[in-house]
């Protein structure tokens, strides 16, 4: 089990030897970990909290390269970390994994983590080609002394919140009802790289983010604020994001204005929040 700052990080579910007692889990994709999941999740922390236990987080990494994720695995520990989760299982999508049952799949839960409670959406499944589904956890969790928690759907200003409709927002600009739906600015982390130092020249360095397979925000230019590693004050500035003809076609790219700042930071790794659009 890894353990980055006060979170730890079980790589495979079915590789993890240890044992833990006494938790209460949340499962799901929680891509974006928006609104809504954090419903969830907040629920999941206060259960644990009550049963003097864990949190557990159990969810899965990226696809890979044709990702469509509003998140890459390294913000959705981040945005998870906020939410004083104890442990996130972060499951790699192998064979062996989705060919289990879904009793399968829970029991190894149940003598892994000795569950209490476990809570998911109202639309969540399971197991070998997803058949199993709400009912089936209910069904077993009474059959196991496991409590099971199913969140119907949460809507806010009548839209159903859901990882779907925040891709469908990010076609616009409108990123202020992109963070209302996501219950957080939106978040983007990278490590700082060279870019060609042109705006250097015009007396306006930027910074440049290695980007990530991922989905970003329509092209523009956004009011931020940014956290440089080993730093613990958020400072204020603004993010282009756009295309550069030089790259490959449609090629992102992500440059950086941090406010009265001119210090070397490449190499760094930089967490930029978008806060609204500006042109």
């Amino acid at each position: 089990m890894k353990k980055k700052a006060d979170l730890n990080i079980i790589d495979n579910l079915l590789t993890f030897e240890g044992k833990i007692t006494n938790s209460c889990i949340a499962i799901g994709t929680f891509d974006g970990v928006h609104y809504g999941h954090q419903e969830i999740i907040k629920e999941t922390v206060k259960r644990a909290k009550e049963i003097n236990g864990k949190s557990i987080i159990f969810t899965f990494l990226e696809r890979g390269k044709t990702s469509k994720n509003i998140n890459t695995t390294l913000e959705k520990i981040e945005l998870l970390k906020r939410l004083n989760v104890d442990i996130v299982v972060m499951q790699p999508f192998i064979e062996d994994f989705f060919n289990l049952t879904g009793e399968e799949f829970l029991n190894i839960l149940k003598n892994k983590f000795d569950i209490k409670d476990i809570f998911v959406g109202f639309n969540f499944c399971f197991g070998k080609n997803k058949k199993g589904n709400v009912d089936e956890l209910i069904k077993w969790g009474s059959e196991n002394n496991v409590k099971i928690t199913a969140f119907p759907p949460i809507h806010l200003t009548n839209n159903l919140i859901s990882s779907t409709l925040i891709r469908k927002l990010l076609e616009s600009e409108n990123i202020e009802s992109i963070n209302e739906y996501l219950g957080h600015n939106f978040l983007i982390i990278g490590k700082v790289i060279h870019g060609k130092k042109l705006a250097r020249t015009l007396g306006c360095p930027t910074a440049n983010l290695e980007l990530e397979e991922r989905i970003y925000p329509k092209n523009g230019v956004y009011g931020a604020r940014m956290l440089i590693e080993n730093e613990k004050v958020y400072r204020d500035g603004v993010v282009n994001i756009g295309t550069n003809p030089t790259l490959k076609p449609g090629e992102k790219t992500f440059e950086v204005n941090i406010f009265d700042f001119n210090e070397d930071i490449y190499g760094k790794i930089l967490k930029v929040e978008l806060i609204e659009y500006l042109r």
